[in-house]
């Protein structure tokens, strides 16, 4: 008795938490969020790291697609930056949004798929880069609203592997 008790406490404090319907979301809001997004991809065609940068608050973070954390709005300017020379500014990318999915009225967690072309022959430790050749991502933003702005507190950078992409069907050596 007492264990049936308990899961449906569980079941209730479950439903009571996570069961609740997402925020009515204004079209204005799904509209700056993809604004902000396309400023990102603009100024990642520039190569303006500062203009990509911005647009995360000062704590916020990325992790790229290798893995590595980078903590603070100044430190994603930095490293993209230094990594500019050798690899970032030979490419060029498109965003698709996927999802935008409000959890309140001021925080979105937002899906993207990222697609990094190419613009030059490159080649960086262990891997050649040759002009045309495609990488596809999955992204995953956290967006929080703060002064009536969207910003990125967080985001998430998800190599899609090439093999068994779905981009990569027609494309296949």
């Amino acid at each position: 008795m007492k264990t049936m008790i308990f899961l449906g406490c569980t079941v209730l404090l479950f439903n009571i938490t996570f069961g609740q319907p997402q925020p009515a979301a204004t079209k204005e809001e799904q509209v700056a969020i993809q604004q902000v997004i396309k400023q990102q991809e603009i100024a990642w065609n520039k190569h303006d790291w500062k203009s990509f940068s911005n647009h995360f608050t000062d704590e916020g973070t990325l992790i790229n697609g290798v893995g590595q954390l980078w903590n603070g709005k100044n430190e994603i300017f930095r490293n993209l930056t230094q990594l500019s020379d050798c690899c970032l500014s030979a490419t060029s990318l498109t965003f698709d949004i996927k999802r935008v999915k409000f959890i309140t009225a001021d925080i979105a967690v937002v899906y993207l798929e990222e697609t990094l072309l190419t613009d030059k022959d490159y080649a960086i430790p262990f891997h050649q880069y040759k002009k045309g050749d495609k990488e596809y991502k999955v992204l995953t933003d956290i967006f929080v609203k703060t002064n009536n702005a969207w910003k990125l507190t967080a985001m998430q950078v998800t190599m899609i592997n090439q093999i068994i992409s779905p981009h990569s069907t027609s494309e296949k050596p």
